[in-house]
């Protein structure tokens, strides 16, 4: 694919190399400054390292990587960073991260900017938030040209969140779309309609999508902007009273440059503090910049969830990508520890001709991925999986640093998270249970707990000095007159809601400063301000409905989740070989005490504690149980020592060996592997342990929950005890097709058989 776009200023007349401003980057942040710096009368250049996009130039073909999907194959649409820690996705092209965002404007609540500099907080940017609304012309989802009315999804959702038994608040967003029964604004030239064909994170190639390219950018380039896509800046140096940029020409090959008085850097969350790294530790062009670089980075509490085979019709292929958004309102932790949350909850579609990337994605074989032409997904042939995208407020505390290639990487700890995240978890299956299905996760985090962020944020922090930051709160650059930022990585942490509004509204108005500060002129606003109206906050709708459930059901309310205890003795025998090859025969004995930290909503892994006998040898046990996940029943991961000479780990699952209906044996058997060390010596075992009728009766009576009185203590337990029945009825979740359910369990009913007293 090739730029099949261009303005005149890239084609004809001298290049020039003198501006009074370059942007570097052409997203939300890079758009604004490129807007309201032409509209000042300034000559200004934009960097842009990706290609210009047109309607219907935008990648479909999922057989070829290679056609436009990835930056680093063939400067693509995508630029997917393995950071480490975390999966950072980001865009390449001009409109930057607006091409595949999922349109939803958001303000996050009052109480997000408490922590934030002085003067950032929602009075004070609210007007900016309502001008970025009018520049890019946001509404409601419209309604469907095909049915006239709103996808099923949207309604679906909504029903689903009115059942869950948290106190919720489901609005309609604003999106930045134009629909066909939508009469548009001045401030967006978007060339067509929405079509609902669930494309918007994937680029529209209908042309609907109010994108940056399509609202502030067009607005500089009718002001004289000269656009320079394909340009990808490499580093910037003090020169003359201002800076020179050095940028990478991607159509020749060629290295050139630039000069201005004043640079603002936009180029995303990740590219931008990059940059800043490689200027002061590799190229030494920035030797001063602070400490604090690379700090504070956020993956702004992303969570990334499927929701497959439901019963409820969904049509997850029609519609924009997001519809609805739901607030979750809950506690993380336990106990006095215990502190009040909220996130949010959004439905996701996807067009209908990357459904097997989807697939993929979710670690699901698919027979479409490579082999099949695009357009062979037709809508009777694709199942109703649908994602689910959640964000919250993470611990933003990451710290992006240079590897040796000087590409960026984090250090990014999921255990401060980890509260968060598993209550992100369990609002992902309670709502996949209002819906009739199941969650899948990706296999990123499955396997390896790495989370995947589509927020980029932080990493350039924001304080009124360099001691603890880079820039000041508006956004100019500590001892680096001239030198700004103003792209998401100066947004001081996570914002809990999707944050391309507030990196727009902060752009605005430090930009304004910025002009004021230029021309001298303390009054001088955006030409568009006199049309500005206010806009709707949907989502300030959606915490007052969170503070009316909980005003319904009194004061005296507490959501703090009450946490199911019981007792389980498992008995058996494991062989055990030795570093000799011997093989022995033990008894094997599990006395274990198991907390649900929800009882209500049994999702996240329950914690274990207790004793273990191998023959005459007793240790303490911990570990976590997790109940129904994926693949299995139950699954146990036991750590175990002596506090001496003897230490190891215990692993198994209970699953079912077979027939359509659970049977007791496999809710009670339990095939287990060791990994157990003495002495120095390494020993391996398999086993299986059971629990016998009377450890059943034993069971059923050790259940108990405690705190805030009998009735609430009884309804926990009713609830956990027919949560647990369905979900056993139902059967473990399988990661592949129905007809993979001997390949998921060959090898517990192999150990099982081994040691079958039946």
């Amino acid at each position: 694919m090739t730029e099949t776009a261009t303005t005149e200023h890239e084609t004809t007349g001298p290049r020039a190399t003198e501006f009074d401003a370059i942007v570097v980057g052409s997203g939300f942040g890079g758009g604004v400054a490129a807007a309201r710096l032409a509209q000042a009368g300034l000559r200004v250049a934009v960097l842009e390292r990706g290609r210009r996009w047109l309607p219907g130039d935008f990648p479909r073909d999922e057989t070829r990587l290679d056609s436009g999907w990835l930056w680093d194959k063939g400067r693509g649409l995508y630029d997917i960073r393995w950071l480490d820690g975390m999966v950072g996705v980001q865009a390449a092209g001009w409109g930057g991260g607006s091409l595949v965002y999922a349109n939803v404007f958001a303000r996050p609540p009052h109480e997000v900017f408490d922590a934030w500099p002085d003067g950032l907080d929602r009075e004070t940017l609210d007007p900016y938030y309502d001008l970025a609304a009018h520049m890019l012309d946001v509404a409601p989802v419209g309604v469907d040209p095909l049915t006239g009315d709103v996808p099923a999804r949207t309604t679906a959702m909504e029903d689903a969140a009115a059942r869950l038994h948290r106190p919720t608040g489901t609005v309609r967003p604003l999106l930045a779309v134009r629909f066909a029964d939508q009469v548009p604004s001045a401030g967006a030239s978007s060339p067509g309609t929405c079509t609902f064909a669930g494309d918007c994170m994937f680029g529209c190639n209908e042309g609907a999508k109010n994108s940056v390219d399509h609202t502030y950018l067009a607005v500089a380039e009718r002001h004289g902007a000269l656009a320079r896509t394909l340009c990808e800046v490499e580093r910037i140096a003090p020169e003359r009273g201002g800076y020179r940029v050095h940028y990478l020409d991607h159509r020749t090959g060629e290295r050139a440059a630039l000069h201005a008085r004043r640079v603002f850097l936009a180029a995303g969350a990740v590219a931008t503090t990059e940059l800043l790294l490689r200027s002061r530790d590799l190229h030494q062009t920035l030797p001063d910049l602070p400490d604090a670089l690379g700090h504070g980075f956020s993956g702004n509490g992303d969570f990334l969830a499927f929701v497959s085979r439901p019963r409820t019709q969904l049509q997850p292929g029609r519609g924009p990508t997001i519809t609805t958004t739901t607030i979750v309102d809950c506690h993380i932790g336990t106990g006095r520890s215990a502190e009040k949350v909220w996130f949010q909850v959004q439905d996701g579609a996807y067009p209908a001709q990357i459904a097997g990337l989807v697939r993929a994605a979710m670690g699901r074989p698919t027979a479409s991925l490579g082999t099949n032409p695009v357009g062979t997904h037709t809508s009777k042939r694709r199942d109703q999986t649908m994602a689910l995208l959640l964000m919250g407020r993470d611990s933003s505390d990451g710290v992006l640093t240079l590897d040796r290639k000087a590409e960026a990487r984090l250090a990014w700890r999921n255990r401060p998270n980890s509260p968060l995240y598993h209550a992100e978890i369990r609002a992902a299956r309670q709502t996949a249970r209002q819906l009739g299905g199941r969650v899948r996760l990706l296999p990123s985090w499955i396997f390896l707990r790495t989370g995947v962020t589509v927020h980029n944020l932080g990493g350039v922090p924001m304080d009124r000095d360099g001691e603890r930051g880079v820039i000041d709160s508006l956004g100019r650059v500590h001892g680096h007159p001239g030198l700004y930022v103003v792209d998401g990585s100066a947004i001081p942490a996570s914002t809990g809601v999707n944050p391309s509004a507030t990196i727009a509204a902060i752009a605005e108005r430090n930009v304004e400063a910025a002009v004021r500060d230029i021309l001298r002129d303390p009054r001088w606003t955006a030409p568009e301000r006199p049309q500005v109206l206010p806009a709707p906050v949907p989502e300030d709708d959606a915490m007052d409905a969170v503070r009316a459930w909980r005003a319904v059901h009194g004061a005296g309310y507490d959501p703090t989740p009450l946490p199911v205890h019981f007792r389980e003795s498992l008995r058996g025998e494991a062989a055990m070989t030795g570093p000799d090859g011997r093989t022995s025969i033990e008894q094997l004995r599990l006395d274990l005490a198991v907390e649900v930290p929800d009882g209500a909503a049994p999702a996240g892994p329950a914690s274990v504690s207790g004793l273990a006998v191998f023959g005459q040898t007793r240790v303490q046990v911990t570990g976590t149980l997790e109940l129904f996940p994926t693949g299995a029943y139950m699954r146990y991961r036991l750590r175990y020592t002596d506090g001496r000479r003897c230490r190891g780990e215990l692993t198994g699952s209970k699953v079912r060996t077979g027939g359509r209906m659970p049977r007791l044996r496999d809710l009670t058997t339990l095939p287990v592997s060791i990994d157990h060390r003495e002495g120095g010596a390494r020993h391996s075992g398999e086993g299986v342990v059971r629990i016998p009728a009377s450890g059943l009766f034993a069971l059923g009576l050790s259940l108990r929950a405690a705190g805030r009185g009998a009735p609430a203590a009884a309804a926990t337990l009713l609830g956990f005890a027919g949560r647990f029945a369905r979900s056993a009825l139902r059967g473990p979740a399988l990661r592949g097709p129905e007809d993979t359910l001997e390949d998921a369990v060959a090898t517990e009913a192999r150990t099982i058989a081994a040691f079958s007293n039946d």
